[in-house]
């Protein structure tokens, strides 16, 4: 699939970023039971941390017509997946701070464990902050740190073992991801009166 999308995305680039991972993509075999009955067709798709764009790819194979943002840390890997996706009027790039980055009208994220913890904490502040009124998902695959949000009454956050996937590279964390719900407050009123 990576070559209909313009080249082959394999490798790992080491980030200069304090806090952030190494660019690596997720495989295809996990993203249509990540994503599956999760994409509304007004949804705002946020690829926090979207490396070389592979996720963007699958969404757009997928024929989503939905905006789509990836957000990139690393100016290098941000142009070349710009240049690369560039054909997509739908898809923007951004070489950005993922932690103050996501777009106003982001309606769901998707990460794949792109932080270390004190980074994703920064992140969960910052939806905090800016989208407390309306509230945002995230789908978070390889959810090492899924306390973050899990310690905080505000979010709901449900692990999700992936056990269909049938690719034997899949174990460990690797073998979950996180549905993260920041909620907004008439409907976490509602849920704890």
């Amino acid at each position: 699939m990576d070559l209909r999308y313009g080249g082959v995305l394999a490798g790992t680039v080491g980030s200069r970023r304090r806090g952030a991972a190494s660019v690596s993509n997720s495989p295809y075999s996990v993203l249509p039971h990540i994503f599956s009955g999760r994409i509304g067709p007004t949804d705002v798709l946020v690829d926090v941390g979207c490396g070389k764009g592979r996720v963007i790819n699958w969404w757009l194979s997928r024929g989503l017509r939905n905006r789509i943002v990836g957000i990139e840390i690393e100016p290098d890997v941000a142009a070349a997946t710009a240049r690369r996706l560039r054909r997509f009027p739908n898809v923007t790039i951004l070489n950005a701070d993922a932690t103050t980055a996501v777009p106003d009208d982001a309606t769901l994220l998707y990460l794949y464990s792109p932080f270390d913890q004190a980074t994703m904490q920064r992140l969960k502040s910052d939806l905090e902050r800016r989208f407390e009124e309306r509230g945002i998902v995230a789908l978070y695959w390889n959810p090492q740190f899924v306390d973050v949000f899990e310690d905080d009454p505000r979010w709901i956050a449900e692990v999700i073992e992936l056990t269909e996937v049938g690719d034997p590279r899949i174990g460990g964390t690797h073998a979950r991801y996180a549905v993260v719900q920041l909620e907004p407050p008439d409907r976490s009123a509602h849920r704890d009166g």
